[in-house]
């Protein structure tokens, strides 16, 4: 029987460990209730300003019909609902509740056909999101998938992406990397996993590295976000400057469509230090949903900026970057 975890000191052996005897630290394994435990997970509601700063069609809410428990998972779906809200869907994260400062991050998670439109991501942010904004935050994107030239060439449900996202001298400045797996992601269970230390964060899929960025002060001057607590995040997005499709009408998934998610666990490896007032709960989750009342502002939303990038060349230790103005599209 799965169990949700809270603060576990265990050493982890069984096949599919992120690394040999690494200890799990804490997870979510979904297995109680009929709603993601209030203690830990908080909504995102509403469309927030330009819809969440890159024109998202969808409208987030905490309603059973896109987030729920079910079977041991958490359940994130998009529905459509013409002609009032064209789509909703759902936004949980663990802001002020569960940080995360280095370690090993892995999620079980299961996407749907995306083509074309749909925007799943798991990813963090910088816990003083609330104080400073983004991109002065920073986010590291564990898994996102969707974008506009994965449609374009005929690679949706293969190709997912990973991106680093911070302020450089008060312009936004990001590295990322796409990977195409070998066969499509949709209908069937992959873990997406970032090693997260004082040195470099790098993601993997089933066990493939994707992407990797050199985050030490000797290479990444500006780099400070990601020697802070960051606090995870799961959604499912519908349209928006990522996909490249801003309009209902474009929008050819199925609906209603689900992100399902089996658990996710945080390892120690070494640096990880764990914070936030989920830590202290005990006891069965109390009943009834939690969300944040506060939309984002167009400048300040995080998570998928639009904008294209290509491979990392040569891999030297610097971190090569680009850079725009913090504008949100």
């Amino acid at each position: 029987m799965k169990r949700t975890c809270l603060f576990v000191v265990a050493a982890f052996w069984v096949a599919g460990a992120p690394s040999a005897q690494e200890t799990l630290l804490w997870s979510d394994e979904f297995d109680l209730g009929t709603q993601p435990d209030v203690r830990i997970w908080t909504y995102d509601i509403g469309f927030g300003v330009n819809g969440w700063g890159n024109r998202e069609l969808q409208y987030y809410t905490d309603e059973p019909e896109n987030v729920s428990l079910e079977d041991g998972m958490l359940h994130i779906r998009a529905v459509s609902h013409p002609p009032e809200r064209p789509f909703t869907s759902g936004r949980i994260k663990t802001e002020d509740k569960l940080t995360i400062l280095y370690g090993t991050i892995e999620a079980r998670i299961r996407v749907p056909d995306l083509a074309d439109g749909l925007w799943p991501a798991f990813w963090t942010l910088g816990n003083n999101f609330s104080e400073v904004g983004w991109p002065m935050c920073g986010e590291l994107d564990i898994m996102e998938m969707g974008n506009s030239a994965a449609i374009s060439d005929g690679v949706i449900n293969r190709r997912i992406g990973s991106t680093a996202h911070w302020d450089k001298a008060g312009q936004h400045t990001n590295l990322g990397q796409y990977f195409d797996a070998p066969a499509a992601l949709k209908d069937d269970f992959h873990v997406f996993r970032m090693e997260w230390t004082p040195e470099s964060v790098t993601t993997f899929l089933d066990g493939q590295q994707v992407w990797q960025i050199d985050i030490r002060p000797s290479s990444c001057t500006s780099c400070t976000e990601f020697h802070q607590p960051h606090f995870l995040l799961l959604n499912m997005a519908v349209g928006g400057t990522y996909t490249g499709i801003l309009d209902a009408s474009g929008i050819t998934a199925s609906f209603p469509a689900e992100l399902v998610v089996d658990w996710v666990r945080v390892y120690d490896n070494g640096f990880t230090v764990l914070g936030g007032t989920g830590l202290d709960a005990t006891g069965p989750a109390p009943n009834g949903p939690e969300h944040s009342g506060s939309g984002p502002g167009e400048a300040t939303s995080g998570h998928g900026f639009a904008h294209e990038f290509g491979p990392l060349g040569d891999g030297g230790p610097s971190a090569l970057t680009e850079t725009r103005a913090g504008q949100r599209l």
